[in-house]
């Protein structure tokens, strides 16, 4: 399974936690969409208020109607995972879609893994190269991982260890621990 925490990038981001507070319920009742998002949050991980993904999907929802791109990206990975919504591929991959129209590098890796995999689109490893070049082009480690991972392994790109180490380096060197891992495991001494 495609996990929202590993492969489709949630918890890859470093937000803060945001703080449920009338305040925040108040200017997310008045259409604020940042603060959508944020109660959002607070719903679905139950920050500092009973947990209920339901009511989290939905805050989502109105984010991103309003066009908030991590609104959309979470609102995917919850149709993905089933997480508060009945699962539905089609409809992560539309939402993730227009969260990467706004280049937002998490969810261009998802609908990258979606190439890649053949996942609600029909398998196209070139095409997913594509989405995480777009992500890695603005320094996003995970990306910069997986495209290490396509140059090992020839996926969607020639088979290439110089340009997998490159890549993992680039990784690594933001803390990625997938790439330091793999650097050890192909003796780089630029692991650490």
């Amino acid at each position: 399974m495609l996990g929202l925490l590993s492969c489709l990038s949630w918890g890859e981001t470093v937000d803060p936690t945001p703080k449920f507070s009338q305040e925040l319920q108040e200017k997310a009742a008045d259409g604020d969409a940042d603060a959508q998002y944020q109660l959002g949050d607070c719903y679905f991980f139950g920050l500092g208020v009973k947990r209920d993904m339901v009511e989290g999907v939905s805050w989502y929802r109105k984010a991103a109607e309003a066009g908030q791109m991590k609104a959309q990206f979470n609102l995917g990975g919850c149709f993905h995972e089933g997480m508060g919504i009945e699962p539905d591929l089609m409809a992560a991959i539309r939402w993730w879609r227009k969260s990467a129209g706004q280049d937002y590098a998490p969810a261009q890796i998802s609908i990258g893994d979606c190439y890649i995999f053949g996942k609600g689109l029909a398998q196209d490893e070139q095409e997913g190269v594509r989405w995480f070049r777009k992500a890695a082009a603005q320094n996003y480690p995970a990306a910069q991982h997986r495209l290490g991972n396509c140059y090992y392994h020839g996926q969607g790109v020639r088979k290439d260890l110089a340009q997998a180490i490159q890549w993992y380096r680039k990784a690594a060197a933001q803390g990625y621990q997938a790439s330091q891992r793999a650097l050890r495991e192909l003796g780089d001494e630029g692991a650490d």
